[in-house]
């Protein structure tokens, strides 16, 4: 009876909250603090529009032709001749962030400017005079984002412009609204301001095929060959948009 009695004591002893207190006490658990990951940069993917102005010029090479004679003989010719003017200018487009640091987009615009050009030689025996006053273009861009706010990009595209066109070689003369149809190449760089709110500054050369207009004399003519440079600063607004760049998403 005497080792039951001390068989107990001994095992309450052990269970005890002096010994549960002891050196083999389990440590309390611990939490481990949240993490939070930073915010998605916004992606630049999203339909857009936008309107700006900007400066052209417009540089011609001209020459005349007799074609009383085969082949026809060059009479006068001017190279480089040109005005310069400011525009206004609208756009439509849409990008994609096909990368973390890439991004595709196409786009249409319009132009409408008063850029003039006017020659007169020999005291007036030449008057030429043309004037830019609408062009559209359609075209598309790839760019590199030098950080997610900041676009770097290049252009090129298809073009037309219409000028107003006037030419008179001694008392015969031609005039009437004439378009043009070339290309044209570029580069730029687009900057967020604000949410989805984008500045674009960007340059543009354009190229336009040669036109051959007869004199009302009907035997003698003019080839007129225009290109531009222009410089615009465009304000767009971007539509939808949200985060992050995949493509799945």
């Amino acid at each position: 009876m005497k080792k039951l009695i001390v068989g107990v004591a001994a095992a309450l002893a052990l269970t005890s909250p002096a010994v549960a207190d002891g050196p083999y006490k389990r440590p309390p658990p611990t939490i481990a603090a949240p993490a939070y990951a930073p915010p998605p940069a916004p992606t630049w993917t999203g339909f857009y529009l936008g309107a700006g102005i900007g400066a052209g010029a417009v540089v011609h090479d001209v020459s005349v032709h007799d074609h009383f004679f085969d082949p026809p003989e060059r009479i006068l010719s001017f190279d480089g001749i040109g005005g310069e003017g400011v525009l206004g200018t609208i756009i439509v487009g849409w990008d994609w962030q096909i990368g973390a640091n890439t991004v595709f987009g196409i786009f249409a615009d319009y132009d409408f400017s008063d850029i003039s050009t006017r020659l007169s030689v020999f005291d007036g025996v030449f008057n030429h005079s043309i004037d830019h006053s609408s062009s559209w273009s359609i075209g598309a861009r790839l760019g590199w984002l030098a950080n997610p706010s900041t676009l770097w990009y290049l252009t090129a595209g298809y073009t037309e412009a219409e000028f107003d066109s006037s030419s008179r070689f001694d008392v015969f003369k031609i005039s009437g609204d004439d378009r043009f149809a070339g290309y044209f190449v570029g580069a730029g760089l687009d900057t967020r301001l604000v949410n989805n709110w984008f500045l674009r500054l960007e340059y543009r050369y354009s190229q336009f095929d040669s036109e051959t207009f007869l004199f009302d004399d009907g035997i003698t003519s003019v080839d007129v060959e225009p290109s531009m440079h222009t410089a615009r600063l465009v304000l767009t607004y971007k539509f939808g948009g949200g985060y992050g760049w995949t493509m799945g998403r």
